[in-house]
């Protein structure tokens, strides 16, 4: 049908102040081969109700391509007991095999005729719904993450960001919303405040997620969102403790309240591995974390641990990482090619990593000589990205990870190359199957 050869879908353009104030952009592609006549956004389903567009637009011509809408998001509000307030209480929240669509839709016509329909959407339940991927090691899925996934800005306060906020800040949303939005990787850097002599401060108040040598948020409320949201969704999530880059320097003592922190409020769900076997955790599958009751792992770099939570089962050594900091965008896309294609010589190895598709602060500094601000530069790079992964190089990814990652469709893509993958994988064991034995 032409309209399968024309995905058009919804995206939070990185345009507004406020979360409140982002408006929607249309995407269309990749390779359009019939544009439709035109677009409509809708606050309801327009294949069940008759409500005019809001936005209307006609005249797409190029196969690929992102148009801003006047349409704000305004405040979102997350069905079936996934808003944040309602799940803290809760015994349980709905499952979505599917997703569920937030009231933003937006369908494709040519004249009245309906071709296509989506809508922005979250995923809580995603890879509870993966089928013959859940038995597929975790290094072998696409896992959609975010970068510095706690330097959030309090996305409905009316308040702008300040310049000093404006670079620090790298996520519209909370953690929690990440997560309900169908975000499995963490990336967390953590930095530490003088040890507190205060009797009433306890350990939780010394640590905070840091960016860009700000400290940002407190962590604690990061690692609660993860254990209620785990518990609610039973989903995997990564948590990768990427860096700790204030306070830590030369105080093992430091990282051990650190380690006691995490399994106070994590111990319950982070995933045990086997420490005799050596076993690389990137290896499980959704199905042995799930198993197991344990849907977090921690990715934690042990060696800064003094003995014995360097050998703590909680623990999995970290995955590689490979970063775009300090690329322009032709750089990023030859940097992609070489990590993407998967060469029998590649620098990937057989294990869990972690592509970072972001500008690093000096960078998007240097290049203009004039200070850009994180979401203009994710405004550039994000896009991009996503395209070059809706080719068969998303074949080969495992986690991306990116700043503001509400521009793109990076969570519906992870979906559709896990859903594509696992099939692959069964029909190839049944082709295996009918192999005659010589």
């Amino acid at each position: 049908s032409c309209s399968a050869s024309c995905p058009i879908y919804l995206t939070i353009s990185l345009t507004g102040k406020t979360l409140r104030d982002a408006c929607l952009e249309i995407n269309w592609g990749p390779d359009c081969f019939a544009p439709p006549e035109w677009i409509g956004i809708y606050r309801e389903d327009p294949s069940v109700s008759n409500l005019a567009p809001e936005v209307h637009i006609a005249g797409i011509q190029n196969r690929t391509g992102k148009r801003l809408t006047p349409f704000k998001l305004g405040k979102l509000h997350f069905p079936g007991g996934w808003q944040r307030e309602e799940a803290e209480h809760a015994a349980s929240a709905t499952s979505y095999a599917k997703g569920k669509c937030l009231p933003y839709y937006v369908a494709s016509y040519n004249g009245t005729e309906l071709l296509t329909i989506d809508c922005l959407k979250i995923q809580p339940n995603w890879m509870a719904h993966l089928k013959d991927a859940a038995r597929m090691p975790l290094k072998q899925l696409f896992l959609p993450g975010t970068h510095a996934s706690g330097s959030y800005f309090d996305g409905y306060s009316k308040t702008k960001p300040s310049d000093v906020q404006s670079y620090v800040m790298t996520q519209h949303f909370d953690v929690w919303s990440q997560l309900v939005f169908g975000i499995r990787y963490l990336d967390l850097s953590v930095g530490a405040l003088r040890a507190n002599t205060d009797k009433g401060k306890s350990d939780a108040d010394q640590f905070w997620v840091v960016n860009e040598h700000q400290f940002v948020n407190p962590l604690i409320g990061v690692l609660r969102d993860v254990r209620r949201f785990v518990e609610l969704s039973h989903e995997v999530v990564v948590l990768d403790f990427s860096s700790f880059p204030l306070g830590f320097y030369k105080h093992p003592d430091v990282y051990s309240n650190l380690f006691k922190l995490i399994t106070q409020e994590l111990g319950s769900v982070a995933y045990a591995r086997n420490v005799s076997s050596n076993e690389h955790c990137a290896d499980r599958t959704f199905e042995d974390l799930q198993q197991s009751g344990r849907q977090v792992l921690l990715l934690f770099p042990t060696q800064e641990l003094p003995h014995p939570e360097n050998e703590s089962e909680l623990l999995c050594t970290p995955w590689q990482r490979f970063s775009t900091s300090y690329l322009n965008i032709s750089q990023t896309l030859d940097y992609m090619r070489m990590l993407f294609r998967k060469k029998k010589d590649s620098v990937v190895q057989d294990d869990g990593w972690i592509f970072l598709a972001r500008t690093s602060f000096e960078h998007g500094y240097n290049m203009r000589r004039k200070f850009q601000p994180t979401k203009e530069r994710a405004a550039l790079v994000n896009p991009k990205v996503n395209l070059w992964l809706s080719g068969p190089w998303g074949f080969n990814a495992n986690v991306v990870a990116m700043d503001f990652f509400s521009n793109t469709n990076l969570i519906d893509l992870a979906i559709n190359v896990n859903t594509h993958k696992a099939y692959l994988a069964s029909t190839e064991k049944f082709t295996n199957l009918e192999i005659p034995i010589r």
